[in-house]
């Protein structure tokens, strides 16, 4: 995974060439990413999907991240990024599919980690159930959903802790259920604006 290429950006999105993607991530060069959120509808409420990062993974494992995501590699076309829904959430789904909501640029920079993304973010309007994907156990551990005006709470601090229910799979391939409370901290970093767009897109949709 690290070892794979993307193509650099300066922050005006001018192509700049190519790097492996640690490099990328070590040097803080933008690069692009596919964001897929799924919503669902439950009770007249929307419900944000979740999933939750496996264990082994380098970066942020066990935390709560976009239901399905990926980096855009060298020579991709933004519509490639499909193949993550795909891949890890066991569901064939085509591009026109899904409700574009833009591109947005989203730093996280945590010691040697710069990583500054033009994240090109969509959403899809999930109507099955939460427990019925085939999950990447190398990638994904579970999936959960919490309630969007919750969510905007949390991110606009006016809680500090939101429902979560789902489930995660065990490594014997059972589904745990769960029902918790998550904090900020649970959940994968992205910036204020990131989540406010995100969040912005999903009510008016």
């Amino acid at each position: 995974m690290e070892t794979e290429i993307v193509t650099i950006f300066d922050e005006d999105m001018q192509r700049l060439g190519a790097k492996m993607r640690k490099e990328a991530h070590a040097q803080g060069y933008w690069h692009e990413t596919f964001h897929c959120w799924f919503t669902r509808q439950d009770a007249g409420r929307t419900y944000l999907l979740f999933q939750r990062r496996a264990l082994p993974k380098k970066d942020f494992p066990g935390k709560l991240d976009i239901t399905a995501a990926g980096h855009l590699l060298a020579g991709e076309q933004v519509a490639d990024g499909i193949r993550e829904i795909t891949e890890e959430l066991g569901i064939a789904l085509s591009y026109s599919d899904l409700q574009p909501v833009g591109i947005i640029k989203d730093q996280i920079i945590l010691n040697d980690f710069i990583d500054k993304e033009f994240c090109h973010v969509y959403l899809y309007k999930y109507d099955g159930a939460i427990d019925s994907f085939a999950l990447q156990a190398s990638e994904v551990a579970g999936i959960l959903q919490i309630e969007i005006n919750a969510f905007a709470q949390l991110i606009h601090g006016e809680t500090e802790t939101v429902r979560g229910v789902g489930y995660t799979v065990e490594t014997d391939g059972s589904k745990t259920l769960i029902d918790t409370k998550y904090s900020l901290s649970d959940i994968c970093p992205h910036s204020k604006q990131y989540f406010s767009t995100l969040i912005q897109s999903v009510k008016l949709a």
